[in-house]
């Protein structure tokens, strides 16, 4: 007998879980495929807008890029912003720019010419980014990048890709 109510025991159980298993798939698992479509989908268009905005950067290799070289007769030193409580002087000194042109943009030629004839943009760009940094928070990295965009801001253009410092020192 004691074996009957066990096996009747186990039995119920084994139905209250179907039972429940039953409710979970019809009535929970629905909603949880509409939150995971919405979810698909935001995420798709998240990544569209990720890749058309690096979709312009990317569409050149390293054979389309021609570089200016901007090359000062002496080093330029250009004096940094003080940091709260330093009262010493600091600057960055460099000895040039390197603008890197991407061949393969529409508006390449115009923007190449611009640049190599009147290059006084470019350096005073560069000259005005570098000198809105301390000592402490300049970084070439993030002096680049800014850089770069100022100078696609001014000409209108992404032709301009990449810019290097040569011997860009701070002190």
């Amino acid at each position: 007998m004691k074996k009957n109510i066990l096996t009747i025991i186990i039995m119920a159980t084994c139905l209250v879980n179907l039972v429940m298993n039953v409710v979970l798939v019809f009535s929970i698992m629905p909603a949880m495929n509409k939150t995971s479509n919405l979810v698909d989908k935001v995420a798709s268009v998240v990544d569209l807008e990720i890749e058309d905005a690096n979709k312009e950067e990317e569409e050149y290799t390293i054979q389309d890029l021609v570089t200016f070289d901007i090359a000062y007769e002496t080093s330029v030193k250009i004096n940094l912003q003080s940091d709260e409580g330093d009262s010493k002087a600091h600057y960055a000194v460099l000895d040039g720019v390197v603008v890197s042109f991407n061949s393969k943009a529409e508006d390449f030629e115009a923007i190449n010419t611009s640049v190599q004839t009147n290059p006084v943009y470019v350096n005073d760009i560069v000259k005005e980014t570098i000198s809105g940094y301390t000592v402490t928070t300049i970084n070439e990295a993030t002096v680049r990048q800014e850089v770069i965009k100022k100078i696609q801001e001014k000409y209108n253009s992404k032709c301009i890709v990449d810019v290097s410092l040569t011997g860009f020192l701070t002190a």
